[in-house]
């Protein structure tokens, strides 16, 4: 959109400051990298922001941490042989919810049971690893047992009116620090709130998408405006493992248009868009064997009626190779004659019949690619 702005397509209108002429947070970035060297695991609360929730709940502030990420524990493994408890329907592991004490797929939305010893193995040495908002909650209440602390998650907002509840609370100033994912990262006008801190910032940022770095500094654009929206400044904690990522180096400074002509010199560089357009042709069965057979099929078919001005990926698997069941492959498209592309596609599919248990599906300019 801000591309076609500057090439006068659309109208350009800039909000310069912000309400009140409140000025726009400080944000700090915490390596990662050096907080697990000084704590010799792995960090979900760094001293840096620890120091700097505490400085908030003795002035009576509050503060709101942001993890997009769901669960107790992203996965379950056994230490001994190494399985992981995978969803039987896609190609993720089960996240492990504490308080419903079940595996779940946030896919398909498959649970199972957690199992007392592993499956495979018959071993009794299954470890919980990695973390989202459930152990965050329960780690933040450890660390600050005075406090209290909320969790807005899909999995915590299920009651009727516990969110709007759980808002009106924290605005009332009942609640000292909110948890949450990005259901509280854009939209929330709290004055009182000074401090937010992004729990880690590398978990969209390194997808296998040609927009992760862009969606990452739109969260950390959105997340960070959620404080100093009163009278006193706001202050954000950007923990990352790739604290030079332009992502958030950019963001730091709140410098869209320097990050906007970087982005687009990698955009440029690599043939995507806004420079050439994309179709993504999804080729889904819930066979493996079939899906990647009719993915080859179909991308044969494609060399022989595409001219060589456009494009054309070989069929790979999806990066989410399996999902709800169907096993995936990709075939991505690109060129700057996006009508043209998109009939030759049409007429190549029309008179192509695929087996009855293979779907294939078109998208024109993706949002995204996984």
């Amino acid at each position: 959109s801000y591309f076609n702005a500057t090439r006068g397509k659309y109208q350009l209108l800039q909000l310069t400051q912000r309400v009140d002429d409140n000025q726009m947070p400080m944000i700090r970035i915490v390596d990662l990298r050096l907080e697990a060297r000084k704590a010799k695991s792995l960090t979900i609360i760094g001293d840096k922001l620890h120091t700097a929730i505490l400085a908030r709940l003795e002035k009576r502030e509050q503060t709101i941490l942001f993890l997009n990420r769901r669960g107790f524990s992203t996965s379950l493994l056994c230490s001994a042989c190494g399985e992981a408890r995978d969803c039987p329907n896609c190609s993720v592991a089960l996240t492990f919810h504490r308080t419903a004490n079940r595996l779940s797929c946030h896919l398909c939305g498959h649970t199972a049971t957690v199992p007392k010893k592993c499956p495979a193995c018959g071993e009794n040495a299954l470890i919980y690893a990695g973390f989202g908002t459930e152990k965050v909650e329960a780690t933040v209440q450890h660390l600050f047992p005075k406090a209290v602390v909320r969790r807005m998650d899909a999995d915590s907002m299920t009651r009727k009116g516990a969110y709007r509840e759980t808002l009106r609370s924290f605005r009332a100033g009942k609640i000292d620090i909110l948890v949450g994912t990005q259901m509280i990262a854009k939209g929330l006008h709290f004055p009182n709130v000074t401090l937010v801190g992004i729990i880690n910032a590398d978990l969209a940022l390194h997808m296998p998408d040609f927009r992760a770095g862009e969606r990452t500094f739109q969260l950390l654009t959105q997340v960070a405006g959620r404080a100093g929206r009163g009278e006193t400044p706001g202050e954000v904690f950007v923990q990352t493992f790739t604290p030079f990522s332009p992502s958030i180096q950019f963001a730091r400074h709140h410098d869209f248009t320097g990050y906007f002509d970087q982005e687009l010199e990698f955009r440029e560089r690599c043939d995507f868009p806004p420079f050439r357009h994309a179709v993504l042709i999804t080729v889904r069965s819930e066979h493996e064997a079939r899906a990647s057979f009719s993915a080859e099929t179909i991308a044969r078919r494609l060399r022989e009626a595409l001219p060589e001005e456009f494009i054309i990926s070989s069929p790979t698997p999806a990066p989410l190779e399996k999902l709800q069941g169907h096993y995936r492959f990709h075939i991505l498209m690109r060129g700057e004659a996006i009508m043209r592309l998109s009939r030759l596609v049409r007429e190549t599919l029309d008179k192509l019949p695929l087996p009855e248990d293979v779907a294939a599906a078109v998208d024109v300019d993706p949002y995204s690619l996984l």
